[in-house]
């Protein structure tokens, strides 16, 4: 079985910290930080800095593209119903999670997502509290759910088990 590296493991655990920050102030007071972003951005650069400058040079493309892309999609939807669907910070938030992984993951961190949001919610109409379709309720924790599992499965799908 393959060891995991000192360098891996420090990743992982300022993922963490960065990733548990940004989804507790989120659920509880419906911001996230721009300083949380910009250090889960930055964070995400650094560690792709031993790659070399066109590996960083892409992810920081592909944060730009992100960016982009998100937003549309929350003008968009703003300009249809008249209202915010999707607040800034998630939008930046998606846009620094794309520091971190590749870009062939950004699906599969907003298929994780989002599919976890809506279970929470299937939930939480089943055990009985309101649905209404105005409440508001909090991306960040689960872009972080879905940035933790792209992450760690970039990091890890790659390893082999067994002899």
């Amino acid at each position: 079985m393959a060891s995991l590296s000192p360098a891996l493991l420090v990743q992982g655990l300022v993922l963490a910290v960065l990733l548990a920050a940004i989804a507790v102030v989120d659920a509880r007071h419906m911001i996230i930080p721009d300083a949380f972003n910009l250090a889960l951005a930055l964070t995400g650069i650094a560690f792709h800095l031993p790659d070399g400058l066109v590996a960083v040079s892409g992810q920081l493309a592909s944060a730009v593209l992100v960016f982009a892309l998100i937003y549309g999609i929350r003008y968009a939807h703003g300009r249809m119903t008249g209202r915010i669907g999707l607040g800034l910070g998630d939008v930046k938030m998606m846009s620094a999670a794309a520091c971190w992984i590749g870009p062939m993951l950004l699906p599969m961190l907003l298929f994780i997502a989002s599919a976890a949001a809506l279970v929470v919610v299937g939930c939480q109409a089943v055990a009985g509290f309101t649905t209404d379709r105005n409440r508001r309720i909090p991306f960040g924790p689960f872009i972080a759910l879905g940035l933790a599992c792209t992450w760690a499965y970039e990091q890890f799908s790659a390893i082999e088990i067994g002899s």
